[in-house]
This record gives C-alpha cells, sequence and structure tokens, in this order.
C-alpha cells in the first residue's frame, strides 16, 4: 500500500472535518437551514475550497451515508462469519447493529430517510437506497441462503432477492412506527407498534416457512417492543 503524502492526509484530515461540520450544523439547524456557506465556515474554508470537495449539499449527505454503510458493512462483517451462531442469530446481531449505528448517528440518518422519501429528490432518494439494499444483498443474503441449506427456514425464492425483500419490509415497518410515533397518544402507539410487528411476525414466518417464535427471536420482538416503550416514554415526559 502506497504511503499517504503530507497533502493527501491533510485532504483526508479536511475530509472527515467537513461531514463532521456538517453532521453537527445539520443537528443544530436542520438540513434545509444549513447552507454550503456555513459548512464552509465551520470547517474554517473558503465557500470555494468546500465545493472543491464537494459540489452540493446533497453530495455532501450523499457521501456521509455511503460512509455510514462503509463502517456499518466493516462492523457486520465478522458478524457474518461467525459459524459459532445460526444464521438466524447472525441475521439478527447485523439487523441490531444497523438499528444501533443509525441511533447513534441519528441526525444525518434521520435526513437520509427524509431525502429517501422525498419525490423531489428523485436521483438522490435512489441513490440512498441502493446503499441500504447493497447492505442487505452483501450480508444477509448469503445468510438466508446458508439458513435454507441448513433447514432453518425454507423458501424458493431467490435468497438475494429475499433479502431485498426484507429491506423493503423492515423500511415500511419503520415508517407505519413513525406514523404512529407522530399523532397517537403513548398507549395507543404502543397497541399500533405491537400490531405492526406482530404482523411482521407472521408475513416473514409466512415467507421464510419458519415457525412465529424463531421469527420473532431474528427480529428481537421483545428487545424492540421495550426500546419503543422507552421512547414514547421520553417523548410523554419532554
Amino acid at each position: 500500500m502506497r504511503k499517504m503524502n503530507r497533502r493527501d492526509k491533510q485532504k483526508a484530515e479536511t475530509f472527515i472535518e467537513i461531514m463532521r461540520s456538517a453532521e453537527v450544523l445539520f443537528m443544530e439547524q436542520g438540513y434545509e437551514k444549513t447552507s454550503m456557506r456555513l459548512i464552509a465556515e465551520r470547517t474554517g474554508l473558503t465557500k470555494g475550497a468546500l465545493y472543491h470537495h464537494f459540489d452540493s449539499k446533497e453530495s455532501l449527505l450523499d457521501r456521509m451515508c455511503a460512509e455510514h454503510y462503509r463502517v456499518l458493512g466493516m462492523a457486520a462483517e465478522p458478524l457474518a462469519q461467525d459459524i459459532k451462531l445460526s444464521c438466524f442469530e447472525r441475521i439478527r446481531k447485523i439487523r441490531e447493529i444497523n438499528r444501533d449505528m443509525g441511533m447513534s448517528h441519528i441526525t444525518f440518518v434521520s435526513e437520509y430517510l427524509k431525502r429517501r422519501r422525498d419525490e423531489g429528490s428523485v436521483m438522490l432518494r435512489d441513490r440512498l437506497k441502493k446503499y441500504e439494499r447493497d447492505f442487505y444483498v452483501a450480508l444477509v443474503g448469503p445468510l438466508l441462503k446458508e439458513a435454507r441449506e441448513k433447514g432453518e427456514c425454507d423458501f424458493a425464492a431467490s435468497s438475494d432477492i429475499l433479502s431485498v425483500f426484507l429491506c423493503q419490509m423492515d423500511r415500511g415497518v419503520d415508517e407505519e412506527i413513525r406514523r404512529a410515533f407522530a399523532g397517537e397518544t403513548r398507549a395507543s402507539a404502543e397497541t399500533i407498534i405491537m400490531d405492526i410487528m406482530k404482523t411482521y411476525v407472521y408475513a416473514l414466518a409466512k415467507i421464510l416457512n419458519a415457525g412465529h417464535e424463531k421469527i420473532a427471536s431474528l427480529i428481537s420482538l421483545e428487545e424492540t417492543m421495550r426500546f419503543y416503550s422507552e421512547v414514547l416514554k421520553t417523548k410523554q415526559n419532554s
């Protein structure tokens, strides 16, 4: 590997600092109110120097999300290879890493989710969807195939296509839960979220031809409900 010279090292450090500054500003100001000028000022660059690294705010958010999934993939790969665990246990842990890293970078991840649904940003939305889709195909697809070979589940479809379906189902569940958060009381939201998760378990059990208890464990049903209950409690008390 070629040793990084001083100029390349400085460029890499500036690149990282730009992304850090942008994430802080997205949290403080919101994505829409954060301008490239503000990002440049926070980073200590001229606006022209910032545009040398990123040609738009969308390209910056795009790269932040790409970096998020690159790091996520590096964290998840050892779990995918851990043959001491069943395939379903490995999928569960990978999904948990995905959730936990999303919560630790909630600022730009929330913007990512918003832009992904934004009909006015079709090209960016499609690029952002692709990162998530590729992550599921690369890590969950092979594990579904292995699970079928080992008798943990049984399905006739392509494991890669099924991993894409799982990705889409996860996102659909996420969006329905967000709607429940937005307009319901704590008690009614908990009931709606439980109905959503039970429906998810039922659908996956049918698709994978696996028992409901195994699927509930796969999606960490009890832990997920505890997590949302705590979030609702915090929201109620705020």
